[in-house]
């Protein structure tokens, strides 16, 4: 054919597995709302396990889980660092493998969200990773539950 290569969207574990049972190719990418919150543990070790790419939509939660205060263990890192949450958000997605797609239309947003030059300790990953809750922020992301056969 003429494409190089084929990405998905929202395709949960099943999914996938329906495309490789069914002796189609299989994706280069698989664009899935992941986030410190949502963290699609067994969807990511498939795409380990097969050589598919991560790509992180929402990383920040759209902002939802974000603290006004502080206070948060996502909030406590980020001060640690001194970095905004979001920044800390993204690094932990990118320390994690992901390809991370933050959204903003604004210029000093986008700067804050490079996340550049500062990383996260191994303990500081460990806590964020224990922040996983299943938390959706977009209603899409569901629709990776369908068996195959509704696909």
């Amino acid at each position: 054919g003429l494409a190089r290569a084929v990405g998905v969207s929202n395709f949960g574990v099943q999914q996938l597995q329906g495309l490789k049972d069914a002796g189609l190719e299989a994706p280069e990418v698989n664009q899935i709302e992941l986030h410190c919150w949502l963290q699609q543990r067994e969807v990511a070790e498939y795409h380990l396990q097969e050589s598919i790419a991560t790509m992180a939509y929402s990383p920040l939660a759209r902002g939802q889980r974000f603290s006004s205060k502080g206070g948060s263990v996502l909030g406590k890192i980020a001060e640690e660092l001194a970095q905004p949450e979001a920044a800390v958000a993204i690094r932990w997605s990118l320390q994690s493998g992901n390809i991370v797609i933050p959204k903003s239309t604004k210029p000093d947003r986008i700067q804050q969200n490079t996340s550049q030059g500062f990383s996260l300790s191994g303990a500081q990953m460990d806590k964020l990773r224990r922040l996983d809750c299943g938390f959706n922020s977009i209603s899409s992301s569901k629709c990776m539950t369908l068996p195959w056969e509704e696909v």
